[in-house]
């Protein structure tokens, strides 16, 4: 949970020691434009019941980083509370369409401004005979499904290996973690595979720079998906299904799938296609070596950090 109060981060509630992609945006956010522009202006991420009591002076902007289906957004929508916003930001035009579809924005302020990132530094992707594999966001978005998978892909090639960096320790819900303790058991018993509980961003970019495929079988509808960002931009390929907005994130990658609920059909479709860029990235072909490049110009204009400043600094510009 996050805010910026007249130019100072400010987190509460149950998550107040979150270090996830929205509180790393916000604090990007506030120490990367003029202190000025944030004079009586305050602007919410989420739970804006939290912050109520900052709400009743300045201009109030309400950043949305979830999806219209979350419970908070009705009780929102239904609330006198909303009409203390004078703007509303969308993190994606997917997350923008769904929002308008289930409610009224006709008469209501609106910008995109998508979800950014510090292009990672790398030249050219390193391959010794390894192929490696990360997943680095939070187990409930679909690690069971990998961690499936991977023993199959492993039988079949030995030169695979798996890194993963997650926990919801990462949102402050330690508890909430216990559930997946079986889960993690069973990830550091595997053959080539290294866990790891969260880590800081900063040794996230360090690892994608040495890893070569981020394998994600989604089942968890996101607004923006920051982790396949920063994996484009430190050249590694993309295999995810088209689910919510990860089809306009990653809609460059060539291991695109189609979504689907049926998990046998999922984990069918996931493996095939990870078999497949695993098998691109041991043949070194040049068209491999040009995809790279591709995701990472991608990634590195439609999600640069300078521009999100950009437009931010026009939002709260236009007081």
């Amino acid at each position: 949970m996050a805010a910026i109060i007249s130019g100072k981060l400010i987190k509460l509630g149950a998550s107040q020691n979150a270090v996830g992609g929205t509180e790393l945006l916000a604090e990007r956010l506030a120490k990367g434009t003029k202190k000025e522009l944030f004079r009586d202006i305050n602007i919410i991420f989420n739970r804006p019941e939290l912050y109520e009591g900052y709400l009743s002076k300045g201009k109030n902007i309400f950043n949305f980083q979830d999806l219209p289906n979350d419970r908070m957004y009705k009780k929102f929508f239904e609330s006198e509370m909303i009409n203390k916003f004078s703007h509303f930001v969308f993190n994606s035009e997917y997350q923008k369409e769904e929002f308008c579809k289930k409610f009224n924005f006709k008469e209501k302020s609106v910008s995109v401004i998508k979800n950014s990132i510090n292009p990672i530094e790398i030249k050219q992707k390193k391959y010794n005979g390894k192929v490696i594999l990360i997943y680095h966001t939070t187990p409930h978005r679909g690690l069971e499904l990998l961690a499936h998978c991977f023993p199959k892909i492993l039988a079949e090639n030995d030169k695979v290996y798996l890194k993963v960096f997650s926990s919801l320790k990462i949102y402050g819900w330690d508890e909430k973690d216990k559930v997946f303790e079986p889960l993690y058991k069973k990830l550091r018993d595997m053959k080539n595979v290294e866990y790891n509980s969260n880590v800081s961003n900063e040794e996230i970019r360090k690892q994608l720079v040495n890893s070569h495929i981020f394998a994600y079988p989604n089942i968890w509808p996101e607004s923006s998906c920051i982790s396949a960002i920063e994996a484009m931009s430190a050249k590694n390929l993309l295999v995810l299904p088209n689910l919510a907005a990860l089809k306009e994130t990653a809609n460059k990658s060539k291991f695109l799938y189609k979504f689907t609920d049926n998990s046998s059909d999922h984990i069918y479709t996931f493996q095939k296609e990870l078999t497949r860029a695993i098998q691109y990235v041991q043949k070194q072909s040049e068209d491999y070596k040009s995809h790279l490049d591709e995701l990472k110009i991608y990634a590195d204009k439609n999600y640069n950090l300078n521009e999100y400043l950009k437009k931010w600094e026009q939002v709260l510009s236009n007081k």
